[in-house]
């Protein structure tokens, strides 16, 4: 009897550390969660260069263009986001839809032309300054999320459409060229889950670079570079 009474002794502290065992992982198992204002900026670079060449009648005749058109994005007014912790360790955002967006484009661009063959077709090269041309739109929108754990990365850009191609023949931007749509997902950002849910960081920021280089061949060969460049800013939202 005493050995039974040891026994039930025994069971109940370790029924009780089980269940502070099981509350303890219930515990760990909840989510984090914090709130932000957010802003963006950004700035998308897309500059090219090709050569175009005609032969017709003993006469040749070459066109090399040089383009550069850049798009500055700034968020008008701050969204707020909410932030999760999931269980993988990534970073689960809602309402992660920039929608107040301003965007303003400039293109500039040269185009030197000359010709090769017998009089009177043989000219040197001729440079022209194209006249800089600029546009702007309030439409744009665009989201982001954590793809991966550490990363974030944003969605595809809308509402572009405006200040995205000028449709002009100086600078000439040919077919090819013209099929390269820089956008904001080139660049991912590093994503610290320690800065979003930790109180005492009341703000910071994530920044995006990168650059990319594609080479067109065929009848038109050229080359185009493109550059995104980005940070979003996170204040964060405290209860009063």
């Amino acid at each position: 009897m005493r050995n039974n009474g040891r026994m039930l002794r025994l069971g109940v502290p370790l029924l009780a550390c089980l269940l502070a065992l099981a509350g303890g992982a219930a515990h760990a198992a909840k989510p984090r969660e914090a709130a932000f204002r957010v802003t963006l900026s950004a700035t998308l670079t897309k500059a090219w260069t090709f050569t175009r060449t005609d032969a017709e009648a003993g006469c040749t005749r070459t066109i090399r263009g040089v383009g550069s058109w850049e798009g500055k994005l700034t968020s008008r007014r701050r969204i707020r986001v909410r932030a999760a912790s999931a269980p993988d360790g990534r970073v689960r955002f809602s309402g992660a839809t920039l929608r107040a967006i301003t965007g303003a484009a400039t293109l500039t661009g040269t185009m030197t032309m000359s010709a090769r063959g017998a009089p009177p077709c043989n000219r040197p090269p001729t440079t022209t300054r194209c006249p800089v041309q600029r546009r702007s739109t309030r439409g744009v929108f665009v989201s982001f999320a954590s793809p991966r754990r550490g990363v974030l990365r944003f969605g595809t850009l809308r509402g572009l459409g405006p200040i995205r191609s000028f449709n002009t023949n100086c600078p000439e931007e040919p077919a090819d060229v013209r099929a390269v749509r820089i956008d904001l997902p080139l660049a991912t950002g590093p994503l610290d889950a320690a800065d979003v849910f930790t109180p005492s960081v009341r703000r910071w920021f994530i920044t995006g670079d990168a650059e990319q280089l594609t080479t067109i061949e065929g009848d038109v060969p050229g080359r185009v570079t493109e550059r995104v460049r980005w940070r979003l800013v996170f204040t964060r939202i405290t209860r009063s």
